[in-house]
């Protein structure tokens, strides 16, 4: 219980002050979308959170506190800048300057519905491998194994097929054109971050090979 409690404080904690920066950022507290955009993310998040706290809590301590053996140091600490930017570009852009043409709410309404579904294909493959650590690290400190069901039955890496929605339509959600562009760097460091990931499981993962053969795509079923 205290494992899921902290979790859920870190959370609401982040979210908070996302929208705090996106929100003071506009100028502005009338953004409707937005308001759905970090009050849906914050629900997801603390639903993922509790139902990992359940039924996985070994998985849930090893995303707060990943073990030794990270190979990718680069992505958590620039996506997060990158994250900030964002939220900063995009509540300036659609509550005060409007670089660019207004998002239109339809299209705002439809990115944030793609954020939501990429989100929930996330916690899907969450809830599906209990090895989905934050780190890209073998895991034999928890006899790690592989994990072919689920999501990963149709795509190798179903967590960045989540992610890369959630990237690529957060802007618009958020109601700016520009938003969407300071994503570009965080894309591209998920697509490194696969290729890093990839080289390990097929090193390292006993099967993971095989795997690879049966499932050929890594992320978009029939394209990568």
């Amino acid at each position: 219980m205290k494992l899921i409690l902290k979790a859920a404080v870190a959370t609401i904690f982040l979210y908070y002050l996302s929208a705090a920066i996106y929100f003071f950022a506009a100028g502005r507290w009338d953004l409707t979308l937005a308001w759905a955009y970090f009050t849906m993310n914050c629900a997801v998040s603390l639903v993922l959170v509790v139902g990992l706290g359940v039924k996985d809590p070994g998985l849930l301590k090893e995303r707060m506190k990943p073990g030794p053996g990270e190979r990718d140091k680069l992505f958590r600490p620039v996506s997060t800048v990158m994250s900030v930017v964002t939220v900063v570009v995009a509540g300036v852009d659609a509550g005060r300057r409007h670089w660019w043409p207004v998002v239109p709410e339809r299209l705002q309404f439809v990115a944030l519905i793609l954020v939501f579904i990429g989100m929930l294909f996330l916690t899907w493959a969450l809830f599906t491998n209990s090895f989905f650590s934050v780190a890209v690290r073998l895991q034999p400190d928890r006899q790690q194994v592989l994990v072919t069901s689920g999501p990963y039955a149709i795509v190798r890496h179903p967590g960045y097929t989540g992610g890369f929605l959630y990237l690529l339509f957060t802007g618009l959600a958020l109601g700016s054109w520009w938003a969407t562009l300071t994503m570009i760097p965080a894309v591209v460091l998920t697509v490194r971050r696969t290729f890093l990931e990839e080289a390990m499981l097929r090193e390292g993962l006993p099967g993971y090979s095989e795997y690879a053969a049966r499932v050929r795509y890594r992320v978009v079923p029939g394209i990568w």
